[in-house]
């Protein structure tokens, strides 16, 4: 979702600026009007740079609060029989050095729900807001928190066997990268003279060796250059919501690493979307807060559309295939929900298949990615060294000549 700032004049006449959050400006100025204000002036709120330190944060963003560990607390709490406040007060003394935790008491303190107060933190998680919703609508608060304890649970778990499945493979590359820097520096420099004035007969990697070395002594100081400014552009782009939809799309592209991440968003959504409808949230609601859930920056236009069809008295099995978002089996099942009045099941067993899916294809990407990476360094340290020989070879028939 995009944030827009906006001023608008009430029916006494007082001037009235805020912030609000929608899917285009079209609907945050209908989200205005509805408010009954008058509109005067919407304009999409741009991120600024700020200082050194803001910046490095939106580059590696850090949140506030640490939802798997308070999660995991609240929900021991919350059966233990503590208040949410109460539940909260406790945490905070035990995670000291928290504002946002501290910050979300307050709230609470000040009268607003616990997904109202954790809406209002800066890096707010739009799906644990949607979840916590859904939770106070249907009185089963506590039923959510464990299971919000147990996704990031699952996710920190996830993070933490692909960092430990990529440690290996990542040794090798640099490992790599290593023997292939002593052969360019050190090896060719000390081969390549022999050839001058002959060199039709300088094997092929050699030479090629040879101009990369000197690419990097010439012109090396270009390549870090163009990181930094290929960076600046990507980040400058996300700063408005149609550069965050281009990167967003851009990413979607990516063989097989695009792939994983749109039907992760998908899956995310379809979940989301299921916890609210069995949890009882209205169908208009539920679709809006579902598609704040997704990280996908370029379903968001698409997730709008099915909201807005579904709100105009389309069956939201109708709206779902007209956006084109959700695979076969997603779809079937969906269809077979939406006609049976068990939307909420199909939802979350279509984002279980979903989730399911991904993981396997993770697992089999990290499983082949070390043998690939085997047999690439192989092939290169082996063609180096058989160039290397007949580097040799050729200089020893040269001195025979």
């Amino acid at each position: 979702m995009t944030r827009f700032s906006y001023r608008a004049y009430g029916k006494d006449g007082i001037e009235a600026r805020g912030v609000i959050e929608a899917g285009s400006r079209l609907e945050a100025a209908r989200l205005v009007s509805k408010s009954g204000r008058k509109l005067v002036d919407l304009r999409e709120e741009v991120t600024s740079f700020g200082t050194m330190s803001d910046i490095w944060r939106q580059v590696i963003p850090r949140s506030s609060v640490n939802y798997y560990r308070m999660f995991s607390e609240l929900a021991i709490l919350l059966q233990a029989g503590f208040t949410i406040d109460a539940a909260l007060k406790a945490i905070v003394a035990s995670q000291k050095g928290r504002a946002g935790l501290a910050e979300v008491v307050g709230s609470i303190g000040s009268g607003s729900s616990f997904s109202e107060a954790v809406a209002k933190l800066p890096d707010a998680n739009p799906a644990v807001v949607a979840l916590l919703v859904s939770g106070e609508h249907s009185g089963r608060l506590d039923e959510v928190v464990v299971v919000l304890a147990a996704m990031f649970e699952e996710e920190k778990k996830r993070k933490a066997d692909v960092m430990e499945a990529l440690l290996y493979p990542a040794f090798l590359v640099l490992m790599m990268l290593f023997a292939v820097g002593i052969i360019m520096f050190a090896l060719v420099p000390a081969i390549d003279p022999v050839f001058e004035g002959i060199a039709d007969q300088r094997p092929v990697l050699i030479s090629v060796l040879a101009a990369g070395r000197l690419f990097l002594l010439s012109h090396g100081w270009l390549i870090p250059i163009g990181i930094f400014m290929s960076g600046a552009a990507i980040f400058y782009a996300c700063r408005t919501a149609a550069g965050r939809q281009a990167v967003s799309r851009m990413w979607l592209k990516v063989p097989f690493l695009g792939r994983i991440s749109g039907a992760r968003g998908c899956a995310r959504y379809l979940d989301v979307l299921g916890m609210l409808l069995a949890n009882g949230v209205p169908m208009k609601k539920a679709l809006e807060l579902a598609a704040s859930a997704c990280h996908i920056m370029a379903y968001q236009s698409k997730m709008v559309a099915i909201r807005s069809a579904v709100t105009a008295g389309m069956p939201f099995r109708k709206a779902a295939q007209q956006a084109n978002l959700f695979g076969s089996t997603s779809m079937s099942l969906i269809e077979i929900g939406d006609e049976a009045n068990k939307l909420s099941d199909a939802l979350k067993r279509a984002a279980f298949l979903l989730e399911t899916e991904v993981n396997r294809d993770i697992r089999r990407m990290l499983t082949l990615l070390t043998p690939a990476i085997t047999i690439v360094m192989g092939g290169m340290i082996g063609g180096i060294v058989v160039s290397v020989m007949d580097a040799l070879l050729s200089i020893n028939n040269l001195a025979v000549q």
